[in-house]
């Protein structure tokens, strides 16, 4: 009777496991959904820990006013980052096409994250006492040249 309570457990615990690995799977930065999951993946900023504040937002539009999606300038003062989301809403939101984040900095460094993605770019910077400004592109198309361009940002 012994073996055969440890083989019920043993069948438990991989079916547990099994669910476990679905969960992690799913929650993968590039199906984040949200900002937060977006601030928080490592494919995002990278922020595990401590709070952020919004600074900026802006609709990432084409030049006839469809929009395309949302881009965000974050602060995290436990980093001393600042992190641009170009975030996919809409009919683009879960098809890849080509997202960009672009941080600018003061001093004339950048960070930029850019390809083709699903649901957000995201990229952040160390950026305490420095002047930023930011940018954010979506296409409807696949490539830096594909499809319509919606842009969205700060420029100064």
């Amino acid at each position: 009777m012994f073996s055969r309570s440890r083989r019920a457990y043993g069948r438990v615990a991989l079916i547990v496991s099994v669910i476990a690995a679905g969960v992690l799977v799913s929650a993968s930065p590039a199906s984040a959904h949200t900002l937060n999951q977006a601030v928080r993946a490592p494919a995002g900023c990278a922020w595990l820990s401590g709070g952020y504040s919004q600074l900026d937002s802006d609709a990432v539009e084409t030049s006839s006013g469809t929009r395309y999606g949302t881009v965000y300038l974050l602060w995290s003062n436990t980093y001393r980052q600042n992190c641009v989301v170009t975030r996919k809403t809409g009919s683009l939101h879960g098809t890849s096409t080509w997202t960009d984040a672009t941080l600018y900095r003061q001093d004339g460094g950048s960070s930029w994250n850019r390809s083709n993605f699903s649901h957000y770019a995201a990229a952040s910077a160390a950026t305490g006492g420095v002047c930023v400004k930011y940018r954010g592109i979506i296409r409807s198309g696949q490539g830096s040249s594909g499809g319509t361009k919606a842009e969205g940002g700060r420029s100064t």
